[in-house]
């Protein structure tokens, strides 16, 4: 970065570096809504199985519509 002082003069000043951030794995699901009637559990045993077994931080669940 460069600042310019107020008599014209400039400094320049070193860039803080960023840390990269560590990439987390996308995880997604998809079930379709029938399972859900025959297995009432199926959405919590996903979330446990994603969160507590993969590390997950995020889990995109999708619940598909029965066509």
């Amino acid at each position: 970065m460069i600042i310019q002082n107020r008599d014209g003069s400039l400094v320049k000043q070193p860039r803080k570096l960023r840390r990269p951030q560590p990439t987390q794995p996308t995880y997604c699901a998809e079930i379709p809504a029938e399972l859900l009637d025959e297995q009432s559990s199926l959405i919590e045993r996903i979330l446990s199985f994603a969160f507590d077994t993969l590390g997950a931080s995020h889990v995109d669940l999708r619940v598909r519509d029965s066509e």
